[in-house]
């Protein structure tokens, strides 16, 4: 079994298809300690959550994530997630970002 990795600041990223009917989600936050994934205070994106059990997260990789409390929610279309993820965006910069993309996206 792969160690849990601490995650601090989190934000569930739902992301929403106008041609799938499930939603995926993933998280964001930073690296709560050094690991062999990252250091203290990188940003990561996580793939596809699986299963959630309290504060621990299990990801689509077989990644296992332990949060220091509640996850914020953020709703994306995908065309705004795929943005975030490119240019690794957190989800308070993309509301930033996001009133000053055109009417439509």
């Amino acid at each position: 079994m792969r160690p849990r990795i601490k995650l601090t600041k989190a934000t569930l990223i739902s992301i929403q298809s106008n041609t799938e009917e499930t939603v995926e989600q993933v998280l964001y936050a930073t690296f709560a300690e050094d690991n062999e994934s990252g250091k203290k205070g990188e940003a990561l994106f996580t793939t596809k959550i699986m299963e959630v059990n309290g504060l621990e997260y299990r990801t689509f990789g077989a990644d296992f994530y332990t949060l220091d409390g509640e996850p914020k929610e953020f709703d994306v279309s995908v065309f705004e997630f795929n943005l975030m993820h490119e240019c690794m965006y957190s989800p308070e910069e993309f509301l930033e970002f996001r009133e000053i993309l055109p009417s439509g996206y």
